[in-house]
């Protein structure tokens, strides 16, 4: 997580990592010996990098280590 961002930071980020992703399947499917079609491996990217973009801008949904205060 990257923490609380602006809107347009997020949308920058989320854009990023489905472009890094599904331009990294894309080449993935190029280089394997399979005969595997590079829309295939562009749309495996495409779903990787959208499970990383929404794991990078939204927070965790129960905080493990939050801080609690006591009163003495």
């Amino acid at each position: 997580m990257l923490g609380p961002l602006p809107t347009i930071y997020r949308v920058v980020v989320t854009l990023a990592a489905l472009l890094v992703f599904a331009a990294g399947g894309a080449w993935t499917a190029f280089v394997i010996p399979y005969p595997l079609l590079l829309t295939a491996g562009a749309s495996i990217g495409l779903a990787v990098g959208a499970v990383c973009a929404y794991l990078l801008v939204h927070p965790p949904a129960h905080p493990q280590h939050a801080r609690r205060h006591r009163l003495h």
